[in-house]
């Protein structure tokens, strides 16, 4: 992205099964520690899956106020911690004289996913008066993005993306797009996702795309083996605060990485399904490489979407391998999500998160459970432990239902 103003991250936030805050996310990745368990928010006993990651040590009211808290569904609960965590972490302040230039744009699949037994039921029951009246704007992707302005005291710009598990990447290049057009000087940008109701969860399990691992949770998650079988829905909220790097400079922040390139197309002829060869992902992270006028040379690591679907896996393997050819075998790609399931929307947050915390601790989170060589996934993909390395620059890759795909570039500043 020459030409125009550099765009750093200055500050991250995470709700993840295997960690609330970033200190504790991040721990739980080097640890390799699994967040996946049997389902405990509802009975999950008729439902082929019967796991999922679960974030069972969130207290909405450690970071809103209890009567507003009780007011918000779920995934504006994750989204409102994960941007506050956020904007503490950078240092920033919203104040009446600043509140108009710093924006939000969060991302989710859906707003209020409880609304079918939390509102439907009463409906059947009672008619029009068992809806609560803040389901209707509890349950549009939107409201979410409003609670965190609100709640940050932002009156700036407020966007909302609705793009599924690219959606982190995606709300992270409009936050860019904002800043650099001069419209905010800082943006707090993310993505949440809270499914796990038996209607949305159900859903889900009917697409076909879980794995039924339900004996064996913790091993469930198992991207680019040859046994993987499906992916681990899960729920959680990664957020990242954006600043122009002249501000963050002046205000003497810590930056955690730069935003070099980014691009995303929508691909394919199926919904659920993906093309095995990989050649549509393969022009998207081609692009964003082009984007950022980085060489195939410069990536050190690859932060893949890696989610344990077959065809997910062995299509991303092929894009990395069309686009670095031979060095693609010389670069480390691994899977978060091998250890916090797949949370959509939120789940590339997290992996920008993840990102961020790998340029500056110079740490390589492991693919876990990975035990069984795929030869239509044949790359590093730094199985079992979490390793050290010089990493400057990586790629961090998404893949959403639906076909369309993200990539973006981060390097450390002036790497």
């Amino acid at each position: 992205m020459s030409g125009q103003r550099r765009i750093v991250v200055t500050g991250l936030g995470a709700i993840a099964p295997n960690g609330v805050g970033k200190d504790a996310f991040w721990d739980g990745l080097i640890r390799g520690r699994s967040g996946i368990n049997r389902i405990t928010r509802f009975d999950a006993r008729a439902f082929p899956c019967q796991i999922a990651g679960e974030v069972n040590d969130f207290q909405p009211t450690s970071y809103i106020n209890p009567s507003q808290a009780k007011r918000m569904s779920r995934v504006s609960q994750f989204a409102v911690a994960a941007a506050k965590m956020a904007l503490d972490d950078s240092g920033l302040r919203v104040t009446p004289e600043n509140a108009r230039k710093i924006g939000v744009c969060f991302g989710t699949s859906a707003g209020k996913g409880e609304i079918f037994e939390a509102d439907y039921l009463p409906f059947m029951e009672r008619g029009v008066r068992g809806i609560h009246p803040l389901s209707v704007v509890e349950f549009t992707p939107h409201g979410t993005s409003s609670h965190v302005a609100i709640e940050l005291g932002s009156s700036g710009f407020c966007g909302s993306a609705a793009t599924g598990c690219t959606a982190g990447l995606d709300t992270l290049y409009w936050g860019y797009q904002q800043i650099s057009l001069g419209r905010a000087t800082a943006m707090v940008v993310g993505s949440a996702e809270a499914l796990l109701s038996p209607f949305a969860f159900g859903a889900v399990c009917a697409a076909g795309v879980l794995s039924k691992r339900n004996e064996a949770p913790q091993e469930a998650s198992r991207p680019f083996d040859l046994h993987r079988d499906g992916l681990v829905l899960s729920e959680g909220a990664g957020a990242v605060v954006l600043e122009a790097l002249e501000q963050a400079e002046e205000r003497d922040a810590r930056i955690y990485a730069e935003v070099l390139g980014y691009a995303t197309a929508r691909n394919g002829e199926d919904l659920v399904r993906c093309d095995p060869s990989g050649s549509d992902m393969a022009r998207v992270i081609a692009t964003a490489l082009y984007h950022a006028n980085v060489s195939i040379h410069r990536i050190d690591y690859v932060n893949a979407h890696g989610v344990g679907l077959p065809d997910y896996d062995a299509a991303e393997t092929s894009a990395l391998k069309a686009v670095f050819e031979h060095q693609a075998y010389h670069i480390p790609v691994s899977s978060i999500k091998s250890m916090i399931g797949q949370p959509f929307a939120a789940g590339s947050s997290l992996q920008v998160v993840a990102s961020c915390l790998t340029l500056q601790h110079g740490i390589i989170p492991p693919t876990i459970n990975y035990n069984t060589p795929d030869p239509a996934c044949d790359l590093d993909y730094v199985p079992h432990r979490a390793r050290r390395a010089r990493v400057r620059t990586l790629l961090v890759h998404a893949h959403g239902m639906g076909g369309t795909d993200s990539a973006l570039v981060l390097g450390k500043l002036d790497a």
